[in-house]
């Protein structure tokens, strides 16, 4: 039979063990999150960037459309139809931020459920380990005692034997 205590010990430190991979698992899942926060601010930045050029691009292009009308109107054209574009490119990439966040958000949560249900299982795993090892506990104590109590009629009826010997 194994030790109680040590079965009691190691289901504490399994307990333990999955606290520490439920602490790690949300520790890395807020790791990615930031990391993500980080690619999207670079990516703001470098849009804002863009925006910057495209302003002095349309600056310089105003001097340039005293001198050629034609040519003028054409760039500002094409410079309208990369806006149109750039601007539906970062709709785009916030729709997909959102739904990136969003299923990591929902993967997070579904963990944490299975998580949850599992602690619940080992919780319930352990408290029956316990009622099982109380029960053992006092079948031994049970056992004992009948033990016992045959052992003290066995010395009575010997005491009694010697007795009538000793007396004949």
């Amino acid at each position: 039979m194994a030790d109680p205590l040590t079965e009691e010990d190691e289901l504490q430190r399994t307990v333990a063990e999955l606290r520490q991979e439920i602490e790690q698992i949300l520790s890395d899942r807020q790791q990615a999150a930031v990391a993500n926060q980080e690619q999207i601010t670079h990516m703001t930045g470098t849009i804002l960037a863009l925006r910057e050029q495209l302003e002095r691009m349309q600056a310089e292009k105003q001097d340039a459309v005293q001198q050629a009308i034609a040519d003028a109107n054409q760039e500002i054209n094409h410079l309208k139809s990369t806006i149109f574009a750039m601007r539906e490119e970062m709709e785009q990439m916030n729709i997909e931020k959102q739904r990136i966040l969003q299923q990591a958000a929902a993967d997070s949560h579904d963990e944490i459920m299975q998580l949850r249900g599992s602690v619940v299982a080992l919780r319930e795993e352990l408290e029956r380990a316990q009622f099982e090892y109380k029960t053992e506990i006092q079948e031994t104590r049970s056992s004992a005692r009948e033990e016992q109590r045959q052992l003290q009629e066995m010395i009575a009826a010997l005491r009694e034997e010697l007795e009538k010997k000793n007396a004949s």
